[in-house]
């Protein structure tokens, strides 16, 4: 017997796997494709069968947009999938793209029942299955209320603003959505590698979000606040951390240094040629995902090898576990506690001077504190990335803070990851309902 997926192809019943297909670490270093695939039909209530249906849902708290996750596996398990992915919706427009990129370990999946008893359910996994499926066969198509409450500029097109402008939307607010580039989805587009978030999926969510709304493309915030101000009953910004933070130390703008996120959207816009980097080491300074997403990618570009340098631990990075977990299994090499002081060029190389430090008491970001030991070491690579942090350009955010009208989300108010950021434009949204229907007040 065999039965047919439903996005195609046939599984022989009862030879299933619960969890999706890992690529061999050969196929995850030479590939761009997607590193997961998706579950099969069986596979998918298999594993809704497993859920204990909590009546207090531990998985819902460590969900930041509180999809309600039993609801919708409950629908799994009776093969309701539209209805499934209807309930998803609800609460996340991202559905498809959060089932690929949050990093469930740490949430929903960390918070379940399940963990106690075996392994946590599957959750990041169903919800991609169901919302691709979902989206494939058009079964989602978001319901607006026709009366206009007000008028909202929401200003970034990533995904705090495309998730404000979502909710405003189906509220009945007219919605200016204003973004830099020429296509809305900031980090969505631009900064994920397609392994983990292909470009078709990105584009699906993104469209049934923008084409709801005046989409204003190649839009640069500036100084015009007053006149947005007098224009809108309400502003949402949600401008994200766009220009990187560089390294501080001499020889950080030699030839062969390149920001990561730079590095990032070149692949993302297919000129990866740019980068030679087979049979070339490279060195990664950063211990973010934006880190670990550059050294994946200099590995698929046929880098020899590929050294994360991070100057506290492994447990201290701020990268989530998976990340690392995949990032070591695709052969990238860390080296910890130590931190680039110095680049000098030698013989068509990079000479990184790095000093050893130790760990000190928490600093304000309760991490433990860097202390430099004075002890040095030379390391050679052929370019490097740095990924140490981002930060909104000053013509994004000067003059717009603090004024009433004005609401934010997303990186600016601290949004960590893009099921953060979506949980924040939504929560946003509602703040700027509440004040349209007070008439503009708190």
């Amino acid at each position: 017997m065999q039965e047919k997926h439903p996005a195609g192809g046939y599984q022989a019943a009862g030879t299933w796997n619960v969890s999706p297909r890992t690529l061999s670490r050969q196929e995850r270093r030479t590939s761009f494709g997607e590193v997961e695939s998706t579950l099969t039909l069986a596979q998918a209530v298999q594993e809704a069968n497993r859920c204990l249906y909590c009546y207090d849902a531990p998985c819902i708290q460590g969900c930041p947009a509180q999809i309600q996750i039993p609801e919708f596996i409950a629908r799994i398990r009776s093969h309701n999938l539209t209805g499934a992915a209807e309930v998803i919706y609800r609460d996340n427009p991202l559905g498809a793209i959060c089932g690929r990129v949050c990093p469930v370990e740490a949430l929903c999946q960390k918070a379940c029942t399940s963990c106690r008893i075996n392994t946590p359910i599957a959750i990041g996994s169903l919800q991609r299955f169901v919302c691709d499926l979902a989206i494939q066969e058009g079964r989602i198509a978001f319901q607006d209320e026709t009366n206009v409450l007000g008028k909202v500029a929401v200003v970034g097109g990533g995904p705090a603003g495309l998730s404000c402008a979502h909710y405003l939307r189906q509220r009945g607010c007219e919605v200016d959505l204003f973004e830099k580039e020429d296509l809305a989805g900031g980090l969505l587009r631009w900064g994920i590698p397609i392994y983990r978030l292909p470009e078709e999926v990105a584009k699906r969510e993104i469209d049934l979000i923008t084409n709801r709304v005046a989409l204003h493309r190649k839009y640069l915030l500036g100084t015009q606040a007053e006149d947005f101000l007098k224009q809108y009953d309400a502003i949402f910004l949600g401008i994200g951390l766009s220009s990187p933070i560089l390294l501080r130390t001499p020889g950080a703008d030699l030839p062969g240094v390149y920001a990561a996120a730079s590095f990032l959207r070149a692949l993302r816009e297919k000129k990866g040629g740019d980068f030679a980097f087979y049979g070339k080491e490279i060195a990664v300074v950063g211990g973010g995902a934006t880190a670990l997403d550059a050294a994946r990618s200099a590995i698929r570009l046929g880098a020899s090898k590929v050294t994360v340098l991070y100057r506290r631990t492994a447990e201290e990075m701020p990268a989530f576990s998976s990340e690392v977990e995949a990032a070591f299994q695709e052969g990238v090499d860390f080296l910890w506690l130590m931190s680039p002081v110095e680049i000098t060029p030698v013989d068509g190389r990079l000479k990184l001077i790095l000093e050893g430090i130790r760990l000190g008491e928490p600093d304000e970001s309760g991490r433990a504190s860097v202390i430099p030991t004075g002890v040095r070491t030379n390391f050679l690579a052929d370019a490097v990335l740095v990924a140490i942090a981002s930060q909104a350009e000053p013509a994004g955010v000067e003059g717009w803070m603090d004024r009433p009208k004005v609401f934010r989300g997303g990186d600016l108010t601290g949004g960590a990851t893009v099921v953060q950021a979506v949980a924040d434009g939504k929560e946003a949204a509602l703040r700027i309902i509440s004040w349209l229907e007070k008439g503009g007040s708190q």
